[in-house]
């Protein structure tokens, strides 16, 4: 898992690694939800090529498309807010 800092000016940068698997470019606008586990960021419309293997049957490495992703994502910090007594 990967840590992240606030800035001063209170921004988040995301691991590029994150970034490129994803296939996000500068631009790209996300939505996002204030769940109790934590904050849920999606982005507003996929990239065509991501919408296009989509659309061929290819998911990504999990299989499971964004919704996997989304589940991880969920569980990830769900899992590091308990850890912080949350």
């Amino acid at each position: 898992m990967a840590t992240i800092r606030l800035d001063k000016q209170g921004r988040l940068g995301l691991p590029a690694e994150l970034i490129g698997s994803h296939h996000w470019r500068a631009g790209t606008e996300f939505s996002i939800e204030d769940r109790p586990e934590g904050l849920l960021l999606r982005p507003l419309r996929a990239h065509p090529k991501t919408a296009k293997a989509k659309a061929d049957g290819h998911h990504g490495s999990t299989g499971h498309g964004s919704i996997g992703r989304d589940t991880a994502l969920a569980d990830a910090v769900r899992d590091r807010y308990a850890k912080l007594g949350h």
